[in-house]
C-alpha cells in the first residue's frame, strides 16, 4: 500500500499542526507541516501539507493557507517506520512540538487525538491557498549514483596499490644496497 496515490474527504484540524524538521530541495531550513484530517466517520489521518520556510512556521503566517471547513487532500499513502530510522536521528520532542520523524501515535498523543490512522498521506503537489505550504516533496525518483561509486573505490584501490608497490620497491632497493 505505500505509496500508493490516494483521495481523503474531512476537516482540517489546523490548531493542532505539528511540525517535522526539514529542508527544502533548495536547502533552505524549515518544516513539513503535517496536520491532522478529520474524516466524516470521526477517524483522524495524518496529512504531510508541505513544506514551510523556518521564518513561516507559526499558522498567522501562512493564514491564506490554513483552509477551513470541508477539504480534499491528494496525495501518497505513506508508512511510518516501526522504529527510529537512523541510530544518530535525534529522539522526537512532543513538548516542543518538532518531529524528525513521523510516529503517528506520538503524534497523536501529542495533539491529544483519538482514533488515529496507523499511516499518514504526504499531499501530492496541488497549490494551497497563499502558496504554502508547498506539498509534493517525496521523492520517486531517486538517483542511481552506482556507477559513480564503483569508479570512486576502484580508484581508491589502484591508488592503494601504487603506494603499495612503491613501499616495495624502495625497501628492496635499500636491502640490496645494504653491505
Amino acid at each position: 500500500m505505500a505509496y500508493r496515490h490516494v483521495r481523503a474527504n474531512g476537516t482540517f484540524l489546523n490548531e493542532r499542526e505539528l511540525y517535522l524538521g526539514a529542508t527544502s530541495p533548495e536547502g533552505r531550513p524549515g518544516y513539513h507541516v503535517v496536520t491532522p484530517l478529520l474524516l466524516a466517520d470521526g477517524v483522524v489521518l495524518l496529512v504531510d501539507r508541505g513544506f514551510v520556510p523556518a521564518e513561516r512556521r507559526a499558522p498567522d503566517t501562512r493564514a491564506a493557507g490554513e483552509i477551513e471547513g470541508p477539504t480534499t487532500v491528494s496525495g501518497l499513502l505513506r508508512l511510518p517506520l516501526d522504529r527510529k530510522p537512523y541510530w544518530f536521528l535525534p529522539e522526537n520532542s512532543a513538548e516542543r512540538n518538532y518531529w524528525f520523524y513521523v510516529d503517528p501515535p506520538a503524534m497523536a498523543k501529542a495533539a491529544q487525538l483519538d482514533g488515529v490512522l496507523p499511516f499518514y498521506v504526504d499531499a501530492d503537489a496541488t497549490p494551497n491557498p497563499g502558496g504554502l505550504p508547498v506539498g509534493g516533496q517525496t521523492r520517486l525518483d531517486l538517483p542511481n549514483d552506482h556507477l559513480q561509486y564503483a569508479i570512486t573505490w576502484y580508484a581508491l584501490a589502484a591508488g592503494l596499490l601504487g603506494v603499495y608497490i612503491v613501499f616495495v620497491r624502495r625497501r628492496l632497493a635499500e636491502g640490496a644496497a645494504s653491505p
